[in-house]
C-alpha cells in the first residue's frame, strides 16, 4: 500500500511540474521510454559490481505495466524488479532526461524508475531494455543498453570502436524509429536518436558490414574500455592503456583526428597498438565536382607522414604514403582515376584458414573461419617475391568468384556517401598499386611511380626521397608476417621497434577478428600480450655499423664528411680501402664512394653491385645514388654514391647526406635487428 501511495505521490508531483495548462487527449499513443544511462562510461564495468539503470516513461493516459529485461552473453532475456527512483538519487541522469522535454505545459503521465542488474563475472556482455504496456494495450520499448564486464586487475586495453554503439541502433532500428515517431505526439527531443539511426540506416540492407564485435572474450582477461574516435585523446590520459586497439575504422567519420598525439603517447609509454581490417581504407570517389573522401585517408597519409607519422608508417606499411602522395599529385591536376583506386580494400569474403608462422607469439596452431570472415587487399606489397605470383593468381581468382559480394561494399558506399566507383575498386585487385610499389623508380632527385599506363614523377624534399629509397629496399624486412591464409588475404603482420628506447610493438590484422568467436579472440589475446610486452635491445655498442669502401682521393674529398655525419647520428663508421675489402665484404651495411671507373679497385666492386645500365647512368652524370640488396650476402644493403668524376662524387655524398637524419638511421637499426 505504501508503495502504491509513493508512486501516486511521485506521479502527482511530476505531473504538477509540467502542468500549467490542460490538453484533451484524443487518439492516445504508445508510451515513450527513455533509457537514461544505456551504457556506463567506456562501455565497461568491473566484475563483481551491480549496475543500476535509470529510465523515464512518458504516457498520455495511464501506464499499466513496466518491465525491465536484461540478458547475459546474448542468452535468454530475464526480468528484474523496477522501483521508483528518487530524482535526487542520480541528478545528472535525471536532468539529462527531463532536459529533453521542451514543452512543460503539457499534462503527461510520467514514471522515473530504476532497476539493478546483478553483478556478473569478467568476460560477460550484458544487454538491457525497458518494456512498457499502457492501458490501451500499446507496447513500447526503450533503446537497448549494453556493457562489458571486465577484469579490473588485467592489463588496460583501450579499444576505439564506434561500431559497438552503432550496432545497437542497427539491431533495434525498428524500435528506435517508433520512439522517434512518438515525438510527433510527445514534446520530447530525441534528435540524438535520429542522428544515430540515420548513421546506421544504410546498413539495414547491408548488415554484414556492421557486425557485432565480441569484446567480451578480451574482457575476461583484460580491463577493456571502449571509446569513439573523438574520445580517444581524453581516454588516453584517463586510462593510460598498455595497448590501444583500432577496430576496423574504415569510414571517414571514424577517423582518428590527432594521430600524432596517439603516437606520442605510445612512444612515451612503450604501449602497443593493434589495428584491424579496414582501418587503412582510403576510398575516394569523384562526383563530377569534387573528390569525396569515404575512408580515413589520413590514417595512411601523404609524404607528411614521414615527418609527423601516420598509422600506416607506425604499423610498418612505410611505402603506402607514396601512393597517397601520387593520388594527391594527380588529383591536383584534375586526374581523379588513381585516387578512386583504394590502396587498402576491405570486406573481401574469405573462408581460407589462417596458417600460423610464428608460434612464439601465437598460441593457436591454425584458425578456421567456418562462417567466413571479411579480409583486406593492398598490404600484399610486403610479400616475398616468391609468394607474389601465387598471391596474384589466387586473389584474381577470388575477385572473379566473389565479385557479387565484393560489389556489395560499393553498394553500401553509395547508400552512405551518395557515390561509389565499383569498377575502380574491383580494379584494385588486379594489383596496380601493389605493382607500383614493387617497381618504384628513382633518380637522384625524383621518385617515379607507374600505375597502369600512367607514370607520375614525385619530387619530395631530400629526407623524404632518401627515406623512400631506403624503404624500397627494406620495407619487407621491418615487418613480420606471423600468420597468413592460403588465399593471401587474411594475415597477422607485426612490427617490433626493439632497436629504440621509445619503441612500439604494432600489429595489423587484415581480417575482422573482433567479429569472430572465442578462438579468433584468443588469437587477439595473444597479440595484446605480445604488443604490451615491449623490450628494447640491450647493447653497449651502436647497432648501426657501416663499412665505407673508398679510394684515397674520394675519401679525401668527402669521405671524412660522411663518416662524421653518420657518427653524429650514433652510428659507427669504418673506412676500408679496396685492398682490405674482401674481409669486410659480408658487412650488413656498405657504402661505396665512386663509380665503375673509380681507381684502385673500387670500380671493380661497383661493377658487381650495379648492372651496365646503372653504370652508364653514373658515367653520363644522369644518376649517382643507388641502393641495392643482398649483393654479397643475404640481408645486406649496399649504397653507391658516385659522380662521373671525383668532384661530382663529392657532390653526391653531400646530396645524399642531406637526407640522412635520425629517422633514417633508426630504419637502418630496425633493418639490422629485424
Amino acid at each position: 500500500m505504501k508503495k502504491i501511495l509513493s508512486l501516486a505521490l511521485f506521479l502527482l508531483l511530476t505531473v504538477s511540474n509540467f502542468a500549467t495548462g490542460q490538453i484533451l487527449i484524443e487518439n492516445p499513443q504508445p508510451s515513450l521510454v527513455i533509457l537514461g544511462n544505456p551504457y556506463p562510461k567506456y562501455f565497461s564495468l568491473p566484475e563483481g559490481e551491480e549496475y543500476t539503470a535509470y529510465f523515464y516513461v512518458i504516457e498520455d493516459l495511464d501506464i499499466e505495466e513496466v518491465t525491465f529485461y536484461y540478458r547475459v552473453n546474448y542468452g535468454e532475456w530475464q526480468t528484474r524488479p523496477t522501483k521508483i527512483a528518487n530524482i535526487n538519487e542520480n541528478e545528472e541522469i535525471y536532468n539529462s532526461i527531463v532536459s529533453r522535454i521542451y514543452n512543460k505545459s503539457a499534462i503527461l503521465r510520467t514514471f522515473y524508475g530504476k532497476a539493478t542488474i546483478p553483478a556478473q563475472g569478467a568476460g560477460s556482455v550484458v544487454e538491457f531494455k525497458v518494456v512498457v504496456k499502457d492501458k490501451e494495450g500499446h507496447i513500447s520499448e526503450s533503446i537497448i543498453g549494453k556493457y562489458f564486464v571486465v577484469n579490473p586487475s588485467g592489463k588496460r586495453v583501450l579499444i576505439v570502436d564506434p561500431s559497438v554503439k552503432e550496432e545497437l541502433y542497427l539491431e533495434g532500428a525498428e524500435n528506435v524509429e517508433r520512439l522517434i515517431n512518438a515525438t510527433e505526439k510527445y514534446p520530447v527531443d530525441l534528435s540524438d536518436y535520429k542522428r544515430e539511426l540515420d548513421k546506421v540506416k544504410p546498413f539495414l540492407n547491408y548488415p554484414r558490414f556492421l557486425k557485432r564485435h565480441h569484446w567480451e572474450y578480451l574482457a575476461q582477461c583484460y580491463n577493456i574500455t571502449i571509446v569513439a574516435p573523438e574520445e580517444l585523446s581524453v581516454a588516453l590520459k584517463e586510462i593510460q592503456p598498455n595497448v590501444v586497439i583500432l577496430s576496423n575504422l574504415w569510414m571517414k567519420r571514424w577517423e582518428i583526428a590527432d594521430i600524432q598525439s596517439l603516437i606520442k603517447y605510445l612512444r612515451e609509454h612503450n604501449a602497443g597498438i593493434i589495428a584491424t581490417h579496414g582501418t587503412l581504407f582510403d576510398g575516394s570517389v569523384y562526383n563530377g565536382d569534387k573528390l569525396i573522401q569515404m575512408g580515413p585517408i589520413s590514417h595512411i597519409g601523404t609524404f607528411e607522414a614521414y615527418e609527423k607519422g601516420s598509422l600506416a608508417t607506425l604499423l610498418g606499411f612505410e611505402l603506402l604514403p607514396v601512393i597517397e602522395e601520387t593520388k594527391k599529385e594527380t588529383a591536383e591536376k584534375e586526374n581523379y582515376a588513381i585516387s578512386e583506386i583504394p590502396t587498402i580494400l576491405p570486406f573481401i569474403p574469405s573462408t581460407e584458414p589462417l596458417l600460423i608462422k610464428n608460434i612464439d607469439i601465437i598460441s593457436v596452431s591454425f584458425l578456421e573461419f567456418p562462417n567466413g570472415t571479411n579480409s583486406a587487399f593492398g598490404w600484399q606489397y610486403i610479400l616475398p617475391q616468391e609468394s607474389l605470383k601465387f598471391a596474384r593468381d589466387t586473389i584474381r581468382e577470388k575477385k572473379s568468384l566473389e565479385n557479387d559480394k565484393i560489389l556489395e561494399f560499393f553498394g553500401l558506399q553509395r547508400e552512405i556517401f551518395g557515390h561509389s566507383k565499383p569498377s575502380r575498386g574491383i580494379y584494385a585487385m588486379d594489383f596496380p598499386l601493389v605493382d607500383a610499389l614493387r617497381t618504384l623508380g628513382f633518380t637522384d632527385d625524383e621518385i617515379r611511380v607507374q600505375i597502369g599506363g600512367t607514370v607520375v614523377t614525385l619530387t619530395p624534399n631530400r629526407p623524404v626521397i632518401e627515406r623512400v629509397r631506403l624503404l624500397n629496399a627494406i620495407n619487407r624486412d621491418i615487418v613480420s608476417i606471423d600468420a597468413i591464409s592460403k588465399d593471401y588475404l587474411s594475415a597477422v603482420i607485426t612490427r617490433d621497434e626493439k632497436h629504440r628506447e621509445d619503441g612500439i610493438r604494432s600489429v595489423y590484422i587484415s581480417f575482422e577478428i573482433e567479429a569472430g568467436g572465442e578462438k579468433e579472440l584468443s588469437l587477439l589475446r595473444d597479440m595484446v600480450e605480445w604488443a604490451s610486452n615491449f623490450e628494447p635491445i640491450k647493447t653497449f655498442v651502436p647497432i648501426v655499423q657501416i663499412t665505407v669502401l673508398s679510394n684515397d682521393i674520394d675519401w679525401g674529398i668527402k669521405g671524412q664528411y660522411i663518416k662524421e655525419h653518420f657518427e653524429k647520428l650514433g652510428a659507427i663508421v669504418t673506412r676500408v680501402k679496396p685492398s682490405e675489402f674482401e674481409v669486410y665484404k659480408k658487412s650488413n651495411i656498405i657504402i661505396i664512394l665512386g663509380g665503375p671507373r673509380a681507381y684502385g679497385g673500387v670500380g671493380e666492386y661497383v661493377k658487381q653491385v650495379l648492372d651496365e645500365y646503372e653504370q652508364e647512368k653514373i658515367i653520363n652524370g644522369e644518376q649517382g645514388i643507388f641502393i641495392k640488396r643482398d649483393v654479397w650476402i643475404r640481408g645486406q644493403i649496399v649504397i653507391v654514391l658516385a659522380g662521373k668524376d671525383r668532384y661530382q662524387t663529392g657532390e653526391k655524398i653531400l646530396t645524399y647526406s642531406k637526407g640522412v637524419n635520425e629517422d633514417y638511421v633508426n630504419l637502418l637499426a630496425e633493418f639490422l635487428t629485424s
